[in-house]
């Protein structure tokens, strides 16, 4: 065995990523350069910055070896101080291949490495390897120790058919067509047309302002439609791209999905570290019945993106279809839809207070600075107080001696399956108003990052918190109390 560098396009990666970290404090130099006709220093000092990123995006790639033994993956690093790192293979939880498109133009792969725990500085990652160097690093690192197979025991591995599932290009546009991307781009294009004044040159922006209102109303309102199906269009283009060939296969201890046009992405993960199983419909795919499935995993980095620690198992499925595919796929969390038992009636106020003092607030705010406009928040409590009415309409608990099953509704209505074991705390919430009317708060979390994941459910019937607790509370590991 011999250690092994990583291919010298890890030197345009590293410039990049350089140059990126950098950009932000070197730009308003720059600006500020220009500005007093410096221009021949800056190209100087630009091109003589550059060479020096250069020279030390050599100088790291130089320093930067690995080496996968039976044991353990050795990585030494450092231009100034060496650096050994040694992760044993013990700790090592998933092992995901990613392909950006420079990568892949180049036949590279990026190959992250996962470890038991919530800390990024005991994770690694080789930064651009060749696609086969980078498969035989993720078989390498999944065969424990010195394990090895007998010749009939590789035979049947290769004959035993793994369930597998392929989300097709119509699938992944419905998905695009029924996702909340739309709205956060539509949102986005307001704000910059609401700034636009402050962008575009005063000249130009009048001229504009009165050739739109020159046009007839219907040729307006149909620019107006027209722009809402572009926006919806790129969505679900996006969403196509991102997705493209979305494979799920469930093998015997983990979970494999690739995906992606552009950027293709393979993703490992054990299922030993699978922690919550959550069921999301926003309110267009609640209407068709249609849902996606996300999971919690223990040891997602702290800060980093939630992709980390919120794994998506499938974009879109049917909603009745759900206990069949989690029965192929995540056998461990198969359970057949759960007969819920929603909050009392009782419960109502609790879940529409909130919006009724916002909304009294702003009639009072309205009333003495803008009294033509208090007709707007008058409207709003009649909305806010049905959006509470639903909220509580959706939420409810589900418990027997293995599953616990929550819904609730923020925006998106998600309905969570935990399981006994996985379950890190379990607190039952009240004050004295809940107290009185036998009311009480559920607040259960479970390991994803350092922060964990916490689910909660409001104004629940106290007795059915208390038969949930006293079931779980037989796990030392739990923490069951009550918090004012």
């Amino acid at each position: 065995m011999y250690e092994k560098r990583l291919h010298p396009a890890a030197i345009f990666f590293q410039l990049l990523r350089t140059m990126k970290d950098m950009a932000l404090g070197i730009l308003p130099v720059i600006v500020v350069s220009f500005s007093r006709g410096m221009t021949w220093y800056i190209f100087l000092g630009i091109g003589v910055f550059f060479l020096l990123l250069l020279v030390y995006s050599s100088m790291k790639w130089l320093r930067f070896s690995y080496l996968v033994t039976e044991e353990e993956l050795r990585i030494k690093q450092g231009v100034f101080i060496r650096q050994e790192r040694r992760i044993s293979k013990n700790r090592i939880q998933s092992i995901d291949l990613t392909q950006a498109l420079i990568h892949r133009i180049f036949g590279l792969t990026k190959v992250q490495i996962e470890t038991a725990g919530s800390d990024e500085n005991v994770d690694a990652s080789l930064s651009a390897v060749t696609f086969s160097e980078g498969e035989s690093v993720q078989n390498e690192l999944k065969r424990k120790g010195k394990e090895t197979e007998t010749e009939s025991e590789s035979d049947s591995e290769k004959e035993k058919v793994y369930p597998s599932k392929v989300v097709s290009y119509p699938r992944l546009a419905l998905t695009g067509a029924t996702s909340d991307n739309a709205i956060l781009i539509i949102g986005l294009l307001w704000l910059l047309f609401s700034q636009a004044n402050q962008i575009i040159p005063e000249e130009i922006y009048q001229e504009v302002t009165v050739w739109v209102l020159s046009l007839a109303l219907q040729l307006l309102i149909s620019l107006i439609i027209g722009s809402v199906f572009v926006v919806w269009g790129a969505g679900i283009v996006w969403t196509i791209i991102k997705y493209a060939n979305f494979t799920i296969t469930r093998y015997d201890t983990e979970l494999y999905m690739t995906y992606g046009l552009i950027e293709k992405r393979q993703r490992t993960i054990p299922v030993n570290r699978v922690q919550a199983v959550i069921v999301k419909e926003n309110l267009i795919r609640q209407i068709f019945g249609l849902c996606y499935i996300y999971v919690e995993v223990a040891g997602g980095v702290s800060g980093g993106r939630m992709e980390e620690s919120t794994v998506y198992l499938i974009p879109i499925l049917r909603k009745n279809q759900v206990p069949a595919f989690l029965d192929k796929y995540l056998p461990e969390y198969y359970r057949e839809e759960p007969e819920l038992k929603r909050p009392p009636f009782k419960s109502i106020p609790y879940y529409v207070w909130q919006g009724l003092l916002v909304s009294v607030v702003a009639i009072v705010a309205v009333s003495i600075f803008a009294p033509a406009w208090v007709l707007v928040p008058v409207a709003a409590i009649v909305l806010f107080t049905g959006w509470g009415v639903f909220c509580w309409q959706t939420s409810g608990i589900s418990y027997d001696d293995t599953y616990l099953n929550l819904r609730f509704r923020k925006v998106s209505r998600e309905t969570v399956t935990l399981k006994k074991k996985r379950l890190q705390a379990f607190e039952k919430k009240d004050n004295w108003l809940y107290r009185k009317q036998q009311l009480a708060t559920i607040d259960v979390a479970v390991l994803n990052n350092t922060a964990g994941r916490h689910f909660i459910v409001p104004a629940l019937e106290e007795s059915d918190i208390t038969e949930a607790s006293s079931r779980f509370s037989s796990v030392s590991r739990i923490h069951v109390g009550d918090a004012d």
